[in-house]
């Protein structure tokens, strides 16, 4: 589904975009996350969006992997940056190694989809890290790029044809199947071993 404009064109994909962007600064402002939230949140959906449900399952679990590799890998950067007493040496070493060790890593477990946003994780909490509080202030953003990717997977997955759909009804009618299916297979197992008696 898409519509032209001579040309720009308005597809389903950045309608979602938009979807799950309002979503975000919403749940932010209700939550007091605050702007820097809603900004690692935002481009994390940003980046997840697909054009498919499969293809958004890929780059969410890349997207997550990502994030915590990037936030782990900044926050041991910062905890050297400040052992050197800040020093710019550590920074100009340190920050640059770790984009590499980002990306080979990446690349080595085939997560291509995450590597953007892995990098972007690191370079946004290892260089704006308030000097009181990294550890926790790492695990906040990391904790908004999971809620970005989680918003982005439920936008896509209610608006893409190829997501499975679960209604309650099936879920229950699958459960319920499942326990007549035991239930019967009980009994088979009990008649049969009455009648070797």
């Amino acid at each position: 589904m898409s519509f032209q404009f001579g040309r720009f064109r308005l597809g389903l994909r950045t309608i979602k975009t938009v979807i799950a962007i309002l979503i975000i600064l919403v749940f932010s402002h209700l939550f007091h996350r605050g702007q820097s939230a809603a900004m690692v949140a935002g481009i994390s959906a940003i980046i997840a969006v697909r054009d498919s449900y499969t293809a958004t399952i890929k780059a969410s679990k890349a997207r997550f992997i990502g994030s915590a590799l990037g936030g782990t890998l900044a926050t041991v950067y910062y905890f050297f940056y400040l052992l050197s007493h800040q020093n710019f040496a550590v920074q100009i070493i340190l920050i640059p190694l770790f984009v590499l060790v980002n990306i080979v890593i990446m690349d080595g477990f085939d997560l291509h989809p995450g590597l953007v946003g892995a990098n972007a994780t690191l370079l946004i909490i290892g260089l704006t890290i308030p000097e009181n509080a990294y550890v926790s202030y790492a695990i906040n953003r990391i904790f908004d790029t999971f809620f970005g990717v989680a918003v982005a997977t439920l936008v896509n997955s209610t608006f893409i044809h190829d997501a499975p759909k679960m209604t309650i009804k099936t879920i229950i009618r699958d459960k319920l199947n499942g326990s007549k299916q035991s239930n019967r297979t009980t009994r088979n197992s009990t008649a049969k071993k009455e009648n070797t008696k």
